[in-house]
């Protein structure tokens, strides 16, 4: 599948002229003009690799990548005509990969784009974030963050470790003993019979009905199934 990149810049000619090189070598685009836009794309579409204007507004392209860094390691890099070493310093500080100046080489920015996916493609293959039913559900590992519909919701250590445990292993069947040793590392009667009313507990929060739950299945007489879709 071919890598998605994002592009985040509120020059519309110029936003348009980067997705047209990166389609034309054979890339996904995604596209936002707004620092906002961007940072709702990045949640919700986990794009492989972003390039982000430093100028874009509201918030700004710092700002915009600083709070990338909360939830993604992909591979950022600014492009900008701001080009001083000073301008350099703070993108890296604030959690870029690379700074590329304006105006440059089509051949420059493929390069670079290549480059860092390659890198980002040899990292390990962990994977800490889970985009389920294109944004309804989020669940960050990395961070133990929940995002239910773009809402951040609070889960206590022991409920988020049971998602934790389900999300990882969506659409499978965990039984229930599984649960409790995978999720807490117990084993013992008590911590098993546990288990149901945690995921009562879970359900409210991140179920629309939870009688009627869409996320977390009970399979009668065995366990839990997180539905992957």
């Amino acid at each position: 599948m071919a890598a998605k990149i994002l592009i985040v810049d509120d020059d519309t000619a110029l936003a348009k002229t980067i997705e047209h090189i990166l389609i034309r070598a054979n890339y996904q685009t995604l596209v936002a003009y707004t620092a906002e836009d961007g940072l709702d794309l990045a949640r919700t579409a986990v794009p492989n690799l972003a390039l982000l204007d430093v100028m874009v507004p509201s918030m700004g392209g710092w700002e915009l990548c600083r709070q990338m860094r909360r939830f993604t390691d992909i591979p950022i890099i600014f492009l900008t005509a701001l080009g001083s070493v000073d301008n350099v310093v703070r993108g890296l500080e604030v959690g870029a990969d690379d700074y590329i100046v304006k105006p440059f080489e089509q051949a420059e920015i493929l390069a670079r784009v290549m480059a860092h996916l390659r890198r980002s493609s040899g990292r390990g293959k962990t994977v800490t974030y889970y985009n389920l039913g294109d944004g309804a559900l989020i669940v960050d590992l990395a961070a133990r963050l929940v995002q239910v519909a773009g809402e951040t919701v609070e889960l206590t250590p022991r409920e988020f470790d049971l998602l934790a445990v389900l999300v990882e292993q969506a659409g499978n069947v965990v039984k229930t003993a599984d649960l409790a040793q995978q999720a807490w590392q117990m084993t013992d009667p008590g911590a098993i019979d546990n288990v149901k009313p945690y995921i009562h507990y879970l359900r409210k929060k991140i179920e629309a009905d939870p009688a009627d739950p869409k996320w977390i299945k009970t399979v009668r007489g065995v366990g839990y199934r997180l539905v992957g879709e």
